[in-house]
């Protein structure tokens, strides 16, 4: 950037007396709509649309490339220094005084009240009184230091590249409804007063649609008929269109959507039959519907760009993100980036603080220490982590008596029980309703604490929950179960308090199907009835690498090490069934990622085998909880060189999400 364009300008007239600086604001008002300083200005408001219009116009005439102004002291606060020889840009800014005043004494009716010599009654008040004086302030480009962050972050810039998601942004932010049509005029848009509609021309490009849909935007924010009626305005045709066109450019201009289409040569005959007063009125309209347009649109940005980011997250990283939110921590969207990855602590961790990564594969190794750690969150973990080692859910542990835990119901809104949500008990009551547990989904469980009670769990899922939870914050209709030491109850979360349901837990186990574990069955050791292998060649479960005895969560656990290249054939996971039938030996349970559930059923004998059957259904929900992309996704992406894998990530660890040694939690199956 020349010299010229960044070096602060001087005021036309001399001095920093209000005096001074009006007549500067006077002629500043007159070059602007005399000369192609208008567009200047406007990228100037764009920057600053949250100044008056006096400041504004302040620094578009003495710094207009400037981006980001404070205070001398303010940035050195900020770790910045003003650099030798640079110029403040004057501003004005409030500098209010208190004042002592004489005011006569009011009675309750707002008349006078009289003293003894008949007089009114006065007394002394302290007032403040509205004063401004002129201040230097500098641009971020004047001064060196510590780096802080600008007006244009570089995710929104990136959420502006997406179109639909800045088309969406502008729907949710125009007060009518937005849609395409052919237009039989050669306008590129119009904003219908009588139907309430904005309607922009088809199979324009993403730029121009942008541009329309913000100009006709800013029509349907100032210049609806009624809403003008009501308010006792009038403005004529050009008025009108120099409005929202100048919106629509400060709005174009803050997000760095091309302008040079835009021009303004009918700015100086539109300015030249109006009062200043009216001119500066308009001004200020442009200004503050731009700025409000500009933080909504940002706002609604943001927040794409986040669910995009979400999105991106999970269909790379799923399974180690899940994981992440059940040790108690949420990825810091904003702060993290590559090579420095954020986790912010829930409710529950705030003591702990957040943690900073360098890689993915450094989450996943502290995972895995969390695991071993055998803490309270570690089985949540585990569970994140490896779904498949785990025939019940956190609720069904509650009921089967693993621990003191609790369990959260809402309603279901496709049942019956849509007709009391938020209901309190005393209108529950009054309308006859009986409380279901048929109307209810478990939408959290875990461990209960010796010292909890409902108060405590209340205050956790409302203030800030944990971090896997994804509901809404616990309201009235909601139900709690607490399983402590063996003794179930439910309450309703009532208004105030908590009502007792003593069918509620009964009736949740009967849906669960909870059946008892059959007693003296070593589940630890027993492999007496079927256990299970892992081979490398499915056809030939001799050849190659072959791992017998093993129990299921094992058996997967080693096929996950076995190499899908192996030049034996397909891997598989098996089974070998001893229970003395004709059906004994060894047979395939999956192959290369495929269950074999068809080929098994056509078998009568495995299809009535409940061992058999509750194996198919372990391995099919082995793979649907399974991402069948982490593997991939998770690898620093690699390339041949002369026959060698070169990593070309080389900071970055073997992600590969492959199971390490599993706890044997249940070796086996039991015989029935």
């Amino acid at each position: 950037m020349s010299e010229e364009t960044t070096r602060t300008k001087q005021l036309p007239v001399p001095g920093k007396d209000m005096d001074s600086i009006m007549e500067n604001l006077e002629t500043g008002v007159t070059v602007l709509f005399t000369s192609d300083r208008y567009q200047e200005y406007l990228r100037t408001m764009a920057k600053f649309h949250n100044y008056s219009f006096n400041n504004t116009l302040l620094i578009a005439m003495q710094r207009p490339d400037a981006t980001l102004v404070t205070s001398y002291k303010n940035w050195q606060s900020m770790g910045r220094q003003v650099m030798k020889g640079e110029k403040g840009i004057t501003i004005i800014a409030p500098a209010p005084y208190k004042k002592i005043r004489e005011r006569e004494v009011l009675d309750e009716n707002q008349r006078p009240i009289l003293g003894a010599d008949g007089k009114p009654r006065t007394e002394k008040v302290e007032v403040t009184v509205p004063h401004f004086k002129a201040v230097s302030v500098f641009d971020i480009a004047q001064t060196k230091g510590e780096p802080i962050q600008t007006l244009e972050p570089e995710m929104l810039t990136e959420a502006v590249k997406d179109f639909d998601s800045f088309m969406q942004a502008i729907r949710e932010i125009s007060p009518v409804p937005i849609r395409f049509d052919e237009i039989d005029s050669s306008a590129n848009g119009y904003y219908h007063t009588v139907n309430k509609e904005i309607v922009i021309q088809k199979g324009m490009s993403e730029s121009q649609t942008l541009k329309t849909a913000i100009h006709e935007t800013a029509h349907a924010k100032l210049h609806d008929r009624e809403i003008m009626e009501s308010l006792g305005v009038e403005k004529d045709r050009q008025t009108k269109e120099v409005e929202a066109e100048s919106v629509a450019y400060c709005v174009c201009s803050s997000f760095n959507l091309d302008t040079s289409e835009y021009s303004f040569p009918y700015i100086a005959g539109w300015s030249s039959n109006r009062e200043m007063k009216e001119m500066k009125a308009s001004m200020d309209t442009i200004r503050q519907t731009a700025g409000e347009m500009i933080d909504q649109l940002t706002e609604k940005l943001e927040i794409a760009l986040e669910e995009k980011q979400k999105t991106e997250l999970h269909e790379k990283y799923g399974i180690l993100v899940d994981a992440v939110e059940a040790a108690g921590y949420r990825y810091d969207y904003q702060e993290s980036k590559p090579g420095h990855i954020v986790l912010d602590p829930d409710g529950t961790h705030e003591i702990a603080g957040y943690l900073q990564f360098e890689s993915w594969g450094d989450i996943k190794d502290w995972l895995e220490d969390t695991i071993a750690k055998g803490t309270d969150i570690s089985e949540r973990v585990d569970r994140a982590l490896y779904p498949f080692k785990y025939d019940y859910t956190l609720e069904e542990e509650m009921f089967r008596g693993n621990g003191d835990r609790y369990a959260i119901y809402h309603v279901d809104e496709d049942t019956p029980g849509k007709q009391h949500l938020f209901m309190n008990m005393a209108m529950v009551k009054e309308d006859g309703i009986t409380i279901d547990a048929a109307n209810y989904k478990c939408v959290y469980s875990g461990m209960l604490y010796e010292d909890e009670r409902l108060d405590d769990l209340y205050a956790i899922f409302n203030d800030n929950p944990p971090a896997d939870y994804k509901a809404h914050s616990l309201s009235v209709s909601d139900v709690i179960i607490i399983n402590r030491g063996g003794n179930m109850q439910a309450y309703y979360v009532d208004r105030f308090d908590y009502e007792e349901l003593p069918e509620f837990a009964a009736q949740r186990e009967k849906i669960l199907d909870i059946v008892p574990e059959i007693e003296n069955v070593d589940y630890e050791n027993d492999l007496t009835c079927i256990s299970f292998y892992a081979a490398e060649c499915a056809e030939f479960p001799v050849m190659g690498e072959v791992h017998y005895d093993l129990t299921l969560p094992e058996a997967l656990d080693m096929y996950e090490k076995i190499p899908s290249e192996r030049m034996h054939g397909l891997k598989c996971v098996g089974f070998n069934l001893k229970d003395g039938s004709d059906y004994e030996g060894l047979h395939t349970l999956m192959i290369e990622g495929k269950i074999q559930r068809e080929f098994l059923d056509s078998i009568p004998a495995f299809k009535d085998n409940v061992l058999v059957q509750n194996a198919i259904s372990r391995v099919e929900k082995y793979l649907e909880e399974r991402n069948p992309n982490v593997e991939n996704s998770l690898k620093s992406k690699e390339k041949v060189d002369n026959g060698k894998n070169v990593s070309e990530e080389k900071n970055e660890k073997d992600l590969n999400i492959q199971m390490k040694s599993i706890p044997k939690k249940k070796r086996g199956e039991m015989c029935l």
